[in-house]
């Protein structure tokens, strides 16, 4: 189901990314090592927590997949919609960054020639 989802949701920053014309491979990978990352994270601390007989029981480690899933998912759905405001705001911030090279500058007023008399 995880996988599943993954993939949804990389197909869907992909189309995101390339909507804006910015490169999504950057974006994807970061989203799926996160999440794998993550996943490996967790299931080293449900090791700690329940033991190695939770290897040796199938039982018992389904029944700790069925109690952690649906925390996986929601993990997985924020960590969609964090990398999709990330590229969001990066869309934003190249936008920002092409106004302001494209807007000539300010031209700089000529400088007086200050009264120097009271020194003589």
């Amino acid at each position: 189901m995880d996988i599943i989802v993954l993939g949804i949701f990389s197909y869907a920053l992909y189309r995101l990314a390339m909507s804006h014309q910015i490169r999504p491979w950057r974006w994807i990978i970061n989203y799926v090592v996160t999440f794998m990352a993550s996943s490996f994270a967790m299931a080293l601390v449900l090791l700690g927590m329940y033991g190695e007989n939770m290897m040796k029981d199938i039982d018992f480690m389904g029944k700790v997949a069925i109690r952690v899933e649906p925390f996986v998912l929601l993990y997985q759905v924020m960590l969609f919609f964090f990398f999709r405001t990330r590229i969001l705001k990066y869309v934003h911030a190249l936008d920002e960054a092409d106004r302001i090279a494209s807007t000539p500058p300010p031209s700089k007023p000529e400088k007086e020639d200050k009264d120097l008399s009271y020194f003589r």
